[in-house]
């Protein structure tokens, strides 16, 4: 079996309100084939989806972006497990809190 690296995104929101946020998971799966890793990293995040409730608020997947074999086909060590490539700095740090981007846990 071969590591796999799954990215979803999840929506986020309170029962009652109409704000809503995002959540980015990273998985790691062990499967054979891309098949296989692919129905692992979907059922790890369906299995994270809640309807909700009043106390709660409700986690949706809305996308799952990518599943693919690890970089180097371990992670038993220190290594570089993913790349991912974007057309605009501007817009990654928009949505990145951690540079500037809007904290969407904040009131």
């Amino acid at each position: 079996m071969e590591p796999y690296v799954g990215i979803v995104v999840f929506e986020l929101s309170r029962v009652g309100t109409q704000k809503s946020y995002f959540r980015e998971d990273f998985y790691i799966v062990y499967a054979d084939t891309d098949e296989a890793a692919s129905e692992r990293v979907q059922a790890l995040a369906h299995a994270q989806e809640d309807e909700g409730d009043a106390e709660h608020g409700s986690v949706k997947v809305r996308h799952i972006v990518d599943i693919a074999p690890a970089l180097y086909g371990t992670v038993e060590k220190d290594i570089d497990l993913y790349s991912r490539h974007f057309a605009s700095l501007e817009d990654y740090k928009r949505f990145e809190m951690k540079l500037g981007g809007t904290n969407p846990l904040k009131d």
